[in-house]
């Protein structure tokens, strides 16, 4: 089960068993008000989540914001209750004599705000769980207090349940383009902002320990093994065993050729450039250099290690799955794609590299080479994907390969305690032979990469017969989203010039749908709004955008025709072939705050009333076969073809 189906299922689950999810919302409420629990519950995080259920139309608004509500005024009132009832007697229970000088913070905050601090502190996050407990030791009236802990667990409630309905709500209304596009692309600029993040704290943390978290790097780094090798051998089985990411590679690979700009294939050629055999080769000489004449002949073992073992098992895997890359770009055992040449080596080479200087920056800058070493990396494998060099589970693998592989033997290194390298040297090495050998590689090799890499699109034909008799079976059957699952069957395929069937459905009542406008969103978000009111949003068939987009209204839907693209034509006219979705619409709120057209599955218009409405020209309706797991259910197994009568 991919993570877009849990996150349908968790809807529905939780959407089913409200009995449960409001409890539960409660509780997390009121321990991330109660004293010291608050410290252990990450509230933020959860009530943002829980928001977003609530945007999802899996949980009612009103309800979440009150339970929200009174578990938070029901924590603060616990806690308020335990300083009152112990005094200064508190500092020497248990877990409060563990936390003495967080009690001590607590005192000045309120000394220093008064009875504000109890609404203040409930945003604070170091003294949150600690204030009502300081005020009720302190002797703050009780009536005081019960207002402004009232009024603070309204705010919370609000402040921090409110993004996530918006969250929700907004991923609800992408969604109707292809929600699984818009998850991606959260959760890929959430990976990177995480990235940054998480390896900041850590090894903030890591230095607040001192000598004990010198320990601790070992077993992280062992953790982070663990979870890179799970990620190779996951993409690895997808690969041969040709599961949804291998459909996906196709949708993310088209869908990336159709954004390709002039200035954009600039960039991103002189980015994957930077990831060249020669580049990297200059630096692994460079800093091989440097350690044999500093005499660090273990290092430089291990440096060695880390750059060969890289590209002998890149070669090993291309080797033994001769797997074809998107274009033909490369001769010898480089014409195969996966893993990712460019994308392991980077990996490889920057993450070994941050590892060796771990020992060499301060506490306060030790997260800095880690996150150096993961966004080089990270810009050069979407240079890849972008310049359609590699499919997209090939930079996935060598992601994940390269970490797996840096980090094994890091773990080794790692062991044996050594003086720490001087960073200065190290790094003016590095930027030095990035910047002037990677520089004049590009000045070098740009024009002739440019047109190495220009889209390629590979188009194949057949005679009109052969489409009529069984190549038809050969254009896609579903509409194939990011994730390589299927959206809605592509019941249509047309020869000729989709103006011809546009000018031909409004002779019949149909309308072309409207360009999108700013000002017709802003309908996304008030509710009872007409059907007509909302605009068509986009979708992807393949990574390719629609031609054609035809609208017809009814009572409480509309049906709706895309055409898109394909990759066939007919030889004997040189005309294209398209394909083509007919949908029905209506009306679905989002926690009363958005409301949004979406496509009902269960009421799939058949194409008897399409083929009425096109009978100028000429078709043929033919099934599809119904093979277990990839085609559509029996009444969606027709396909209508068109083409003109001439």
């Amino acid at each position: 089960m991919h993570w877009a189906e849990i996150w349908n299922a968790t809807l529905n689950w939780v959407a089913h068993h409200p009995a449960v999810a409001y409890p539960a919302i409660f509780l997390i409420a009121f321990s991330e008000s109660l004293a010291l629990v608050g410290l252990l519950v990450p509230g933020t995080a959860l009530m943002i989540g829980i928001g977003a259920f609530v945007g999802n139309g899996a949980l009612s608004l009103p309800t979440t914001l009150s339970v929200a509500i009174l578990g938070a005024i029901a924590g603060d009132g616990i806690s308020f209750w335990l300083g009152k009832h112990y005094h200064r007697d508190i500092t020497h229970f248990w877990p409060f004599n563990k936390y003495s000088g967080l009690l001590v913070s607590g005192e000045s905050f309120f000394h220093r705000h008064g009875g504000k601090s109890v609404f203040l502190g409930r945003f604070v996050g170091p003294v949150r769980p600690i204030i009502p407990v300081v005020a009720g030791m302190l002797d703050m009236p009780l009536s005081n207090f019960l207002w402004v802990n009232i009024l603070s667990a309204v705010g919370w409630a609000f402040a921090y349940i409110m993004p996530g309905v918006l969250l929700g709500s907004s991923l609800a209304l992408v969604g109707a383009v292809s929600m699984r596009l818009s998850l991606f692309v959260l959760l890929l600029l959430l990976l990177i902002w995480s990235v940054f993040a998480l390896s900041r704290k850590v090894f903030t943390w890591l230095g607040k320990l001192g000598p004990r978290g010198e320990r601790l790097l070992l077993p992280l780094l062992c953790l982070s093994l663990v979870l890179a090798g799970w990620l190779f051998l996951g993409v690895l089985e997808d690969v041969v065993n040709m599961d949804p990411l291998v459909q996906a590679d196709q949708s993310i690979y088209r869908f990336l050729q159709s954004l390709r700009t002039p200035w954009g294939d600039r960039i991103m050629v002189a980015m994957t450039e930077l990831g060249d055999s020669l580049p990297n080769a200059a630096i692994l000489a460079t800093a091989l250099l440097y350690f044999l004449l500093k005499r660090r002949y273990r290092i430089a073992l291990y440096w060695c290690a880390a750059a060969s073992g890289a590209g002998g098992l890149v070669q090993l895997f291309m080797w033994l799955l001769h797997r074809p890359r998107p274009i033909d770009i490369y001769q010898g055992l480089s014409a195969w794609s996966f893993p990712s040449g460019h994308t392991t080596m980077s990996v490889v080479i920057y993450s070994f590299l941050a590892v060796l200087l771990v020992r060499s920056f301060t506490a306060k800058w030790r997260w800095l080479p880690f996150a150096g070493a993961v966004g080089l990396p990270l810009l050069i494998a979407f240079s890849r994907l972008y310049l359609g060099a590699h499919w997209f589970s090939d930079v996935l693998g060598g992601l994940a390969l390269g970490w797996a592989w840096a980090i094994f033997l890091g773990i080794f290194y790692l062991r044996r305690s050594e003086p720490p390298l001087p960073r200065t040297p190290i790094v003016a090495g590095f930027l030095c032979a990035l910047l002037v050998v990677g520089g004049w590689h590009i000045q070098r090799r740009h024009t002739t990469d440019l047109a190495r890499y220009q889209p390629q699109e590979q188009i194949q034909s057949f005679s009109l017969n052969d489409w009529q008799t069984q190549a038809w079976q050969k254009l896609p059957g579903w509409r194939i989203d990011f994730e390589g699952e299927q959206e809605q069957p592509l019941t249509l395929q047309w020869a000729g010039d989709p103006q011809m069937l546009s000018q031909q459905l409004q002779k019949q009542g149909w309308a072309v749908s409207s360009q999108l406008r700013f000002k017709q969103l802003l309908n996304f978000f008030i509710p009872h709004v007409e059907l007509q009111q909302f605009p068509v949003l986009p979708q992807l068939a393949e990574g390719r955008q629609e031609r054609l987009i035809m609208v017809r209204y009814r009572d409480d839907h509309r049906l709706l025709l895309r055409l898109w693209p394909s990759r066939f034509e007919l030889r004997d006219a040189n005309l294209p072939l398209w394909v083509g979705s007919l949908t029905c619409e209506r009306v679905f709120s989002a926690a009363g705050l958005i409301s949004l057209p979406v496509a009902d599955r269960q009421d799939l218009p058949t194409m008897e009333e399409l083929k009425g409405n096109l009978s100028p020209f000429s078709s043929l309706r033919v099934e599809r076969s119904t093979s277990v797991g990839t085609a559509p259910e029996p009444h969606n197994a027709q396909v209508l073809l068109l083409w003109e009568k001439s």
